[in-house]
């Protein structure tokens, strides 16, 4: 028995084992715990956003609690002192620094303009209720306005539906939601962001006022009826803005929020910061700036000038002069849409495209169909394909610096070519064509035919092929009236032409 008690005694000294706390064990046991009570579907209130920002500092005071525990019963069994691991530690430094932000924020909501923070960081409209309930307002006001007037719409936050009628007044009609804590605070807020109609001279102005009660969540949706014949101006920050049936000049301004146009006669000019824009049947002009996610235009008699980066996918169709598209990485130009082009990221695709066609694009695989005029294409890096059916060639110019270049031509073509790869083959349907060299560098040139149109294809890292398409040439039977009409819209493409894509 002394020499059991000798040998404790003299082992001691090797080693201290310091034991952990159970503070990082009954976290992760509470946190996982009441994770799997939501997945059951049950609601635990005291870890609602609300319930948070006040009622955290309980944590400190239970791991302080449990500390105080360890350190007792330490004490009593004359054993060290339990120490808590760094992952304990920085957890609990987290949860104070997010505990401490979150309730000054907390504190400082009725300063904070959550209306700017709503719409600069996109939060939900469902986020905002955790500050206070919602409350919903109308009302109707109307405005004479005199005869060749004009209409400036301005709203912060809320959707615009613009509508057409034959009265010489405008009336808007308007919805609000205001979040507060109580109905008297909305009662006052809603009266000190009533909307403003009021006429100077010709002009009519419109102003939402959503700000007027300070720094208050407040939206309001407009539906306004002006006369199809005023010129009309609209601007919003976040909302969606619809606008039909007018015969006048329309200008819209929009932060963010979709815009949608039809049936407008005269001149149209958009400028949009972030959503997507769909215009339809247009008699005048359409300029676009700006950034886009998607964009659809269909049916517009005049001409067609984007300025955008464009982040969606791109629908045109039916536009029936000049077109020009400038972004971050496409340079279009085109005097005429009959069918449709689409275009996104990596690819553009088009059918029923009338020249001269200018082309300039990055990474992006070009597909073109049913075409007619004169073709230039340079596309940095992706694969060209071109098709006709009809023997009304115009000259292509096609450079590809990496990727294939495929061209289906009538058997019945005639052209001369000259074709040219540095790091690839060259393989072709047409009689006559005979590539030269070797060794991955290839080249051709000749006549096919009567010859004709010139056709050069250049790739410093991809195949040419030329083939033949199936069946019978789709303007053959009318031979003499194909080649007048990629002439007509030279006029309009040569005011196109003069903006240098390359």
């Amino acid at each position: 028995m002394e020499r059991a008690t000798t040998r404790y005694t003299m082992a001691s000294p090797s080693g201290t084992y310091v034991p952990r706390s159970i503070v990082g064990a009954l976290i992760l046991i509470v946190t996982g715990g009441v994770f799997l009570l939501r997945n059951f579907g049950y609601s635990i209130p005291l870890f609602h956003f609300h319930y948070f920002v006040i009622y955290w500092p309980l944590l400190l005071v239970l791991v302080g609690l449990v500390r105080l525990t360890e350190y007792f019963a330490a004490r009593r069994g004359q054993r060290p002192m339990p120490q808590m691991g760094f992952g304990t530690v920085f957890l609990l430094v987290v949860v104070t620094v997010a505990g401490v932000g979150l309730s000054a924020a907390f504190r400082g909501r009725e300063q904070l303009n959550w209306g700017s923070l709503h719409d600069n960081v996109e939060i939900d409209d469902d986020l905002m209720h955790l500050f206070g309930k919602e409350y919903t307002y109308t009302g109707e006001i109307t405005q004479q306005i005199p005869a060749g007037g004009s209409v400036r719409v301005n709203c912060d936050r809320g959707n615009i539906t613009v509508n057409s009628w034959d009265q010489s007044t405008v009336k808007v009609v308007y919805q609000k939601r205001i979040f507060a804590r109580s109905q008297s605070e909305a009662d006052k807020t809603n009266q000190s962001t009533a909307p403003r109609l009021h006429a100077q001279g010709s002009k009519v102005d419109l102003q939402a006022n959503t700000e007027g009660a300070g720094r208050k969540g407040v939206a309001a949706n407009l539906e306004i009826y002006v006369p199809a014949k005023a010129n009309l101006e609209v601007t919003g920050r976040r909302g969606d803005i619809a606008v039909s049936q007018r015969t006048a000049d329309v200008k819209i301004s929009s932060q963010h929020g979709d815009v949608t146009l039809d049936q407008v006669t005269g001149n149209v000019n958009v400028s949009t910061q972030k959503g997507s824009l769909r215009a339809s049947n247009l008699t005048g002009s359409l300029t676009v700036d700006g950034r886009l996610d998607d964009l659809v235009v269909d049916t517009v008699s005049g001409t067609v000038t984007i300025t955008a980066d464009m982040f969606g996918e791109t629908q045109l169709s039916k536009l029936n002069r000049g077109v020009v598209i400038h972004t971050s990485r496409t340079d279009l130009q085109l005097a005429k849409v009959d069918g449709n082009l689409t275009m996104n990221a990596s690819d553009l695709q088009g059918d029923g495209l009338q020249g001269p066609i200018l082309l300039s694009a990055k990474s992006k695989d070009v597909t073109l169909r049913n075409f007619a005029g004169d073709v230039r294409i340079n596309d940095d890096q992706g694969n060209i394909n071109l098709e006709s059916t009809s023997l009304a060639l115009g000259s292509l110019d096609l450079t590809t610096h990496h990727g294939d270049v495929h061209l289906r031509l009538p058997a019945k073509a005639n052209f001369q070519y000259q074709l040219v790869t540095r790091h690839g083959e060259i393989s072709s349907d047409f009689e006559g064509v005979r590539p030269e060299g070797g060794h991955g560098n290839s080249s051709a040139t000749g006549t096919v035919g009567r010859g004709g149109v010139k056709i050069n294809i250049t790739s410093d890292a991809g195949d040419i092929a030329i083939f033949k398409t199936e069946g019978t040439p789709q303007s053959q039977p009318v031979m003499p009236e194909p080649p007048a009409k990629p002439g007509k819209p030279r006029r309009p493409g040569k005011k196109v032409g003069d903006i240098d894509v390359m």
